[in-house]
């Protein structure tokens, strides 16, 4: 895939057929999550509100905030899932179904902890990654990232990234066959977490 975006702009346009690096975090000191319900709920949001737009390669929940790394889906695809015939005159649906996602769940969390205002910092960030290897980069950065933040020893212990789920054989609405496949295998796949492999130019891939 060759590049028409520039890895400098950080809030770009979500297009068809892509893969997106997307973060978001909390206002000032704020959490997204303060109990492992509210992990749960989220995630029940991603995939009522975004797996109709997005394919869900990978992702990272944090106490403040989260890492997806995502596959929008092509257009008619996603016209068929909301049952649109057209998006003419409409507003971009993939900008759509993250407001929508971030709306309620920031609506959800006000109402269980008594809270009022805004949850989210900023319009979320997100930058396009046209090259696979980058991908395997990101994926093992993703999963990594509670070591990055302090919250674990071993990243694997950390309960709310999708780095299990790819190892494990339950059913999931993360896309773990393409993963693994991108990967060789499912070996591969865990050396390749364990020995935090990294490559010159992957920091213009990261978000925060």
């Amino acid at each position: 895939m060759k590049s028409e975006y520039k890895y400098v702009n950080k809030e770009e346009k979500l297009d068809f057929d892509k893969v997106y690096h997307v973060y978001n975090k909390a206002i000032g000191s704020e959490s997204l999550f303060r109990k492992d319900d509210d992990y749960y709920f989220f995630l029940q949001k991603l995939e009522r509100y975004i797996l109709p737009v997005a394919e869900i390669y990978s992702y990272c929940l944090l106490p403040n905030h989260f890492h997806f790394l995502i596959y929008t889906r092509q257009e008619e695809d996603i016209k068929q899932r909301l049952k649109k015939k057209s998006f003419e005159n409409e507003r971009n649906p993939i900008h759509q179904s993250f407001s929508n996602f971030f709306n309620s769940y920031s609506k959800s969390y006000n109402k269980a902890h008594n809270r009022a205002g805004r949850l989210f910092l900023y319009p979320f960030k997100r930058i396009l990654v046209d090259k696979d290897d980058y991908m395997l980069m990101l994926i093992n950065y993703i999963h990594r990232n509670p070591i990055h933040h302090g919250l674990v020893r071993n990243f694997s212990d950390w309960k709310y990234s999708s780095y299990n789920t790819i190892l494990s054989n339950k059913s999931t609405k993360i896309e773990r066959s393409h993963i693994l496949q991108l990967f060789g295998s499912i070996d591969e796949f865990i050396v390749f977490h364990k020995q935090n492999k990294t490559k010159s130019g992957i920091d213009k891939y990261y978000l925060e």
